[in-house]
């Protein structure tokens, strides 16, 4: 969705704040009214009315489902809580549910966006700010039906081009309320390696946010563009190019703090003076979603919808990589299957070729009967460690597009001495022909050893 990044004025907020209602959105951005994509929704063109917003501004032709309340200005402060529950407390704020964390709680916390890397050496989070809401754009949940064209556009089937494709250009969810104003919000991110304990970290907290909020020192050149700012009610775009990211600061005891402003006019001055800037330059503070896939009910694919776009938020690949991340997940299936090789040992009137790796040490024995994946890549191994059963080999059930194997590949024989009886195991670095190998319980101890070889 184009919208113009650097006018900010209040009629121009209040025609954006509109205009993005029932648009898609990936959840995996920060909250961003530009970062909206098209329309995915379908409003009455018949019922429309003049919507005036507080503080006077007037957008015309707004579908009568959009709904505008007046906001208010709040404090508040959150307890100290661990990684998911504040990623939780962060997808309650935007009517969502669940742990999985969303763009902007990456944003706020200044994390990667790779869930477990993120939460392991995280301790505790909290925040404390104050929230400026000038007014609530919401759509009314009873009109919410999803276009015919998206619901068309649907993969009926498990690809992932199709899949990413349909990801990156309709977004993960639907955009069905908008919150206008500023905020300036204190985070505090506690590392493993802090042995401060809750109630420390609460006071800490307290002790910068009130120093954030409540300090009069400012330069004069901030004095000065701030009163510009005031009297003109407008900003240049070399000024807005000026606006300052989170200020993250690392402290000795192993916790990090992230002093975030949005709305506005940002520009170093205090608390105070930025407060008096928010209802000229209003921007959006949060935003509320539904799910593209909950109105996908009866359209075919959905459920391969469903599960690339929860892998997507759950792991976070670039979205140009999408397609080649989904490529890895598709559905797995065992060569062979069970039945199709006898679980026991059989008796042969050949002795098979074998490896001694000590003196005094056991035999393995390889059999030649191949286990054939149809130059599908392989992706695990199942070892059961029971008598005389055979290890089954996963792979993907289909050969990706952009990856083509051999057929004329190399056999590789890998073997480990796992007992005295006969153990077979063969691999094939590059097609997709496996041989299978057995174990007796009892040499258990020597599987990592086995593994270890078989990832060589």
């Amino acid at each position: 969705m184009a919208l113009n990044a650097y006018r900010s004025d209040p009629q121009y907020a209040a025609q954006n704040a509109v205009s993005v209602i029932g648009s898609g959105y990936d959840l995996c951005n920060d909250i961003r009214l530009t970062a909206c994509k098209s329309m995915l929704i379908e409003l009455d063109p018949t019922r429309t009315r003049d919507l005036v917003v507080p503080g006077g501004a007037v957008v015309p032709d707004v579908s009568t489902s959009i709904k505008c309340d007046k906001g208010e200005r709040t404090r508040f402060s959150s307890d100290v809580v661990s990684f998911n529950q504040m990623s939780e407390q962060y997808n309650k704020e935007l009517s969502l549910s669940g742990k999985i964390p969303s763009g902007v709680f990456n944003t706020m916390f200044n994390f990667s966006g790779c869930w477990q890397k993120d939460a392991a050496p995280t301790k505790t989070l909290a925040f404390d700010g104050w929230l400026i809401t000038l007014y609530n754009i919401e759509l009314a949940r009873s009109h919410i039906t999803l276009s015919q064209n998206v619901r068309r556009e649907v993969p009926s089937t498990w690809e992932p081009a199709a899949l990413a494709a349909f990801i990156e250009k309709y977004g993960t969810h639907i955009v069905v309320g908008v919150r206008m104003g500023g905020k300036d919000i204190v985070h505090i991110k506690q590392l493993q390696n802090s042995t401060l304990q809750p109630t420390e970290v609460q006071n800490l907290l307290k002790q910068l946010a009130d120093e954030r909020f409540y300090e009069d020192v400012t330069g004069s050149n901030s004095d000065d563009l701030s009163g510009k700012m005031k009297d003109d009610h407008y900003m240049s775009r070399s000024v807005q190019r000026t606006i300052r990211p989170p200020i993250i600061t690392q402290r000795n005891d192993g916790t990090v703090t992230i002093c975030v402003r949005r709305g506005g006019f940002d520009v170093g001055q205090s608390h105070n003076k930025w407060l008096s800037t928010v209802s000229q330059s209003p921007n959006v503070i949060s935003m509320s979603f539904v799910p593209i896939t909950s109105l996908l009910a009866g359209v075919q694919g959905n459920g391969f919808l469903t599960h690339a776009v929860n892998l997507y938020l759950r792991y976070k690949p670039p979205i140009e990589e999408l397609h080649q991340f989904l490529e890895f997940q598709l559905p797995r299936q065992w060569a062979p299957v069970y039945g199709d090789l006898p679980l026991g040992l059989r008796r042969r009137k050949h002795v098979s070729p074998s490896l001694q790796f000590t003196f005094m040490g056991p035999k393995l024995y390889v059999n030649t009967m191949k286990v054939d994946t149809g130059n599908r890549p392989v992706t695990g191994m199942r070892y059961i460690l029971k008598v005389r059963k055979v290890t089954i080999w996963q792979c993907i059930s289909s050969i990706f597009q952009w990856l083509r194997i051999p057929s004329n590949s190399q056999m590789i024989t890998v073997m480990s001495p796992l007992t005295s009886q006969r153990n077979e195991a063969t691999l094939n670095l590059s097609s997709g022909a496996y041989f299978h190998m057995y174990a007796r319980p009892q040499y258990s101890t020597m599987v990592p050893a086995l593994m270890t070889l078989l990832q060589l």
